[in-house]
C-alpha cells in the first residue's frame, strides 16, 4: 500500500502580492461599479457614454477616456485596500465576510472623500449623479473589491 500525501508549500503573503490582489480586486470593483452607475443612469434617462464621461477631466468628455481614468483609480484605491486589509488580517480578521464588511467600510469611506472632492469646481461634473446612487455604487466597490481579497 503506497501512501499519498498532499504537500503544502507554505509560503509567506508578503506586501506585494496583497498589493497586487488589492489591485485586480480593485479593478474587478471599479468594473461592478461602473455597472452600478451605468445602470443607475439609465434609469434616469442617461446613457451610458454620459455617465462614463463625467469621470474624464474637466474640458475632456470623452466616456473612454473616463471609463479608464474610473478603472485606474479604482484599481489604485483596491491596491491600497489589499495592503490594509493584509495588516488587519495579523489581528486574525479574515476571510471572505470581514473582507466584504471592511470593504464595504472601506467603500463608504471613498464615497465621503470622492463626495468631499466632487464639492471642488474640478469634481462639479461628478456633483450630477445623485447621492444615493454614488454611495450604493461605491458600497458596491467595496463589497467586491473586500470579496475578492478575502478569499486568499
Amino acid at each position: 500500500m503506497v501512501r499519498t500525501e498532499k504537500m503544502v508549500s507554505e509560503r509567506r503573503h508578503t506586501a506585494g502580492d496583497a498589493a497586487v490582489d488589492g489591485l485586480l480586486a480593485g479593478a474587478a470593483g471599479g468594473v461592478a461599479m461602473a455597472a452600478v452607475l451605468v445602470a443607475s443612469g439609465l434609469l434616469a434617462g442617461a446613457g451610458p457614454a454620459s455617465t462614463l464621461a463625467r469621470f474624464s477631466p474637466a474640458g475632456s468628455a470623452s466616456p473612454l477616456t473616463g471609463g479608464l481614468i474610473h478603472l485606474a483609480v479604482s484599481a489604485v484605491y483596491g491596491l491600497l485596500f489589499g495592503v490594509i486589509y493584509r495588516l488587519v488580517r495579523r489581528g486574525r480578521l479574515a476571510g471572505r465576510p470581514a473582507g466584504v464588511i471592511l470593504g464595504m467600510v472601506y467603500g463608504a469611506v471613498l464615497a465621503l472623500v470622492a463626495q468631499g472632492l466632487a464639492a471642488t469646481p474640478a469634481g462639479s461634473v461628478l456633483q450630477e449623479i445623485p447621492a444615493l446612487h454614488f454611495a450604493v455604487a461605491h458600497l458596491v466597490y467595496g463589497a467586491v473589491t473586500g470579496w475578492l481579497v478575502g478569499r486568499s
